[in-house]
């Protein structure tokens, strides 16, 4: 992932700072250099000196107008939060080298980078911690490369590390972890811990809300468990408390900031966006060649198939599993751009790639270390390694385009490495509306 890291440079430019990056980052510039929630356009103003005049919308990096000229940002202030102490060394870097203080030079555009990539690097690390209390050390290890070298999450957490997803994997391993260990010893720090997650988790993400499904029915795998249930939870019911009043607090810092930007307590921030709820995309965003999940991301089908095996291994987490699997991915596909714009792969669901990283394993853990079918799944692994850092790259040199792809120009370019010229192959150009959606 470092070398990955250094070999994009994308500081160099201002492309750091553009699309969605940049409205996440926004948040900070405008309170601690500008001193003032609502100069969130001093980013925006930047990002529009590198584009045509055609392109050069607010929106692009999520800002919406107010009145008396100010701006406020569409996204949540989570991202924003984790990376304060990062933005803090590059402000103070840049003042004693004689660099501008603006908060958008290149120091701040590769702390927000490394701030992602830490973090994603972090998020193993937890996840390795919760793997290693149910499986071996070889079987984590196989665990750990497949999530992190065999999904998309290795471009979110390298070339796109700035975005929200490298941060989202490291608070969702963490609420795994917590609430595993709240439920084999309920301790307070525990409670808090799954509370603070939570919260950070719906400061990054309103949708990831729907976690605290996980806390909910962590460990319901038998009528014996749902009968008792009651009883822990009102034994604990002091810790829990402190946690839901904890996770409100954390997540609560969004409407304090919609207030002192608007003065309004709500803000309807994702205009023209909405759920279509009634016309769910399952099959496109499963299958389809523009943004399949299980087409640029194979291994997530070993994922599913280990789920038939988690009992044995981990019963507590199969509740978990078999609620919050189908809501996530009803949810995350009737969302009215079920794509989700430019990326690679299905993007949201890089969040539950901590909580299927157990049934992952328990496939892994499942076959005898003698077995033709462990080379087999080992042999899968490693393909879908290689495969993902192939398609990776492609898409980060742009030879495969986040946007608007089609089977044909998918196996036209399968094999082409940079450089790379547009001219020499299919054009492309992203669409003004996209095409009617197709699996």
């Amino acid at each position: 992932m470092l070398f990955a890291l250094h070999q994009s440079k994308r500081w160099n430019t201002q492309g750091v700072f553009d699309w969605d990056a940049g409205g996440y980052f926004a948040y900070l510039p405008a309170v601690f250099v500008y001193h003032d929630p609502g100069r969130v356009d001093s980013l925006a103003r930047l990002v529009q000196q590198r584009l045509p005049a055609q392109e050069r919308d607010y929106n692009r990096i999520g800002l919406h107008p107010l009145p008396g000229g100010r701006y406020y940002i569409k996204y949540p202030m989570g991202v924003a939060l984790s990376q304060l102490p990062w933005f803090a060394g590059a402000h103070a870097y840049s003042y004693a080298v004689g660099l501008p203080t603006t908060g958008h030079t290149w120091p701040y555009q590769e702390a927000a980078i490394l701030a992602g990539a830490a973090y994603a690097i972090l998020g193993l690390w937890v996840l390795r911690k919760l793997l290693l209390r149910y499986f071996p050390d070889p079987v984590t290890a196989w665990t750990i490369a497949g999530i992190g070298l065999g999904t998309n999450y290795f471009v979110y957490a390298t070339h796109e590390a700035a975005n929200a997803h490298a941060v989202l994997f490291l608070w969702q391993a963490a609420l795994l972890y917590c609430t595993a260990r709240w439920y084999e010893t309920p301790e307070r720090r525990w409670a808090l811990g799954m509370g603070l997650f939570l919260g950070l988790i719906t400061l990054t993400r309103f949708s990831e809300a729907l976690y605290g499904l996980i806390p909910v029915v962590w460990g319901l795998s038998s009528w014996a468990a749902l009968r008792q249930r009651p009883l822990l939870l009102a034994r604990h019911a002091g810790q829990l408390a402190l946690a839901v009043g904890l996770a409100a607090a954390v997540a609560g810092l969004q409407f304090l900031f919609w207030y002192w930007v608007s003065g309004h307590w709500v803000l309807e921030t994702y205009q023209g966006e909405h759920f279509d709820f009634a016309n769910p995309q399952l099959m496109n965003g499963l299958f389809s060649i523009r943004r399949g999940w299980l087409v640029y991301t194979p291994l997530a089908a070993l994922m599913l198939v280990g789920i038939w095996r988690l009992p044995r291994y981990v019963p507590a987490a199969v509740p978990a599993v078999l609620v919050l699997l189908p809501v996530l991915l009803y949810i995350t596909f009737s969302w009215v751009q079920w794509w989700y714009g430019w990326g690679f792969g299905t993007r949201p669901l890089v969040s539950i790639y901590p909580l299927l990283a157990l049934p992952l394993g328990a496939v892994l853990a499942s076959v005898r270390p003698s077995a033709p079918s462990r080379r087999a799944v080992q042999g899968f692994v490693v393909v879908c390694i290689a495969l993902n850092l192939w398609q990776g790259w492609q898409y980060v040199t742009g030879i495969l385009p986040g946007e608007a792809i089609t089977w044909e120009m998918y196996k036209e370019r399968f094999f082409m490495v940079p450089p790379y010229y547009l001219a020499e192959s299919t054009p492309y150009t992203p669409p003004v509306a996209p095409p009617p959606a197709r699996w």
